[in-house]
């Protein structure tokens, strides 16, 4: 949604609804006991002779667990009755009316971006939001979910970075002073099995690092602006249960990474268009415990990451060309459900969208409906790749393995290789405006 108001100069703006848990209808007959505050209550019910006294919640309220579906059903009611239409790639996302009218609302629990050329229309929507709740409004839409905004409306660019939870994560993990690391993850690096903590005495050691609290703090920042750190936290999230010295050290390698990159996040340039393209790759038998692949993917819009992951591919892939067709498979997935979304949020794709692979033979596969006697091995479900080229949904394009710009979601690279990548994706310095 960034990406589309950013190429079609759209105002972003933020607003928040207080306590928005408490405006649920309970369809559900649920009772409480009386909590201490109603005093008073509870002791005229003793005094009436009744021994056990509980109240009927006719309302939602906080720390029941069906408060957050009723919310949402609440606030879904409130949107649709004012005409908007939530998406069909995702509920969460509504839409309403079209060229200068047109308003987009993504909600994130009970926070919410409102986007529309005009700001009046941006208005009129608050205003019957507020109507039925109470809300915060924000103005704007300059920080939410940790995940700081930046606008050059001029130039029709908007960056997106997280400056303070990095800043958080370095100074959580002590590592203010510490120097610095060119590469979140070194090639050639392998973290295995084999350093886990074999003795009681080691395994207690490890009890004092809070290792799962590092790498879901990463894990966090990846997912939000920082695909590059993606496959390091890949790779340290398979040792949650029993992480060795040598993991803590790589996901603090990660942290004094980003005493370097604390300003870097994504840029989309608005001028570039809403066109879909992504890239696929795959590390074959990356990982040395089981030998399973890395996969590996980027879609991109305005010149820069929408969407990003770093995976362990579910099985084993005997050849490279396998691994690649997987990772493609999982790629054209994202695709088709991106297409799906754009056409919901008035950005319908102009035909096939390409997707960039640096393997042929993972291209020939997806091409070629023949038999094949190293490939007939390979599950059918991934061949459904096929059917989208045919339909002309994505194409497939070769492109080098320098030019791959999905390779820093694989495996390690060398700092001269990740800098460029990241140059060619737009991720680099958070975009610095007055406006």
């Amino acid at each position: 949604m960034l990406a589309k108001c950013s190429a079609e100069g759209m105002e972003i703006e933020q607003c928040d609804v207080d306590t928005a848990f408490l405006y649920g209808k309970l369809e559900e007959e649920i009772y409480m006991e009386l909590p201490e505050g109603l005093r008073e209550l509870l002791e005229l019910a003793e005094a009436e002779g009744e021994d056990d006294v509980v109240c009927m919640l006719l309302q939602s309220l906080y720390g029941l667990k069906q408060t957050s579906r009723v919310w949402n059903e609440t606030i879904d009611k409130h949107l649709k009755s004012v005409g908007f239409e939530p998406a069909d790639a995702d509920p969460c996302v509504y839409t309403r009316g079209e060229g200068e009218d047109e308003c987009i609302v993504c909600l994130y629990v009970d926070d919410m971006l409102i986007a529309s050329r005009q700001k009046a229309v941006i208005a009129s929507v608050k205003a019957g939001i507020a109507e039925k709740f109470r809300i915060k409004d924000t103005g704007r839409a300059r920080f939410i979910l940790s995940i700081e905004i930046d606008y050059d409306m001029e130039r029709r660019t908007l960056g997106i970075s997280q400056k303070a939870y990095t800043e958080s994560i370095i100074k959580k993990f002590g590592q203010e002073n510490a120097k610095p690391c060119l590469t979140p993850l070194e090639p050639g690096v392998q973290l295995t099995k084999s350093d886990e903590p074999q003795t009681e005495e080691d395994k207690a050691k490890m009890k004092s690092r809070p290792y799962r609290s590092l790498v879901g703090s990463l894990m966090y920042l990846a997912c939000g602006t920082r695909p590059y750190i993606s496959v390091a936290v890949a790779k340290l999230s398979r040792f949650l249960e029993n992480p060795g010295e040598k993991h803590w050290d790589a996901g603090i390698k990660v942290v004094r990474y980003l005493l370097k990159t604390k300003d870097v996040g994504i840029v989309y340039d608005g001028l570039l268009g809403t066109q879909l393209e992504a890239y696929s790759d795959a590390d074959w038998v990356g990982n040395r415990d089981d030998r399973r692949s890395v996969s590996g993917m980027l879609l991109m819009l305005c010149g820069a990451p929408v969407v990003w992951r770093s995976t362990f591919q579910k099985t084993v892939a005997l050849i490279s060309t396998e691994a690649e067709y997987m990772a493609l498979s999982d790629c054209v997935k994202e695709c088709v459900w991106m297409r799906r979304l754009l056409k919901d949020i008035g950005a319908e794709q102009v035909g096939a969208t390409v997707i960039y692979e640096d393997n042929q033979g993972a291209m020939a596969l997806a091409k070629n409906v023949g038999y094949q006697a190293r490939t007939k091995h390979i599950d059918i479900r991934y061949h459904f790749i096929r059917e989208k080229v045919v339909s002309d949904e994505v194409e497939l394009e070769y492109v080098d393995t320098n030019n791959q710009l999905a390779d820093f979601m694989t495996k390690g690279l060398s700092s001269k290789t990740l800098r460029y990548l990241m140059m060619r994706s737009n991720v680099g310095p958070k975009l610095e405006t007055s406006n």
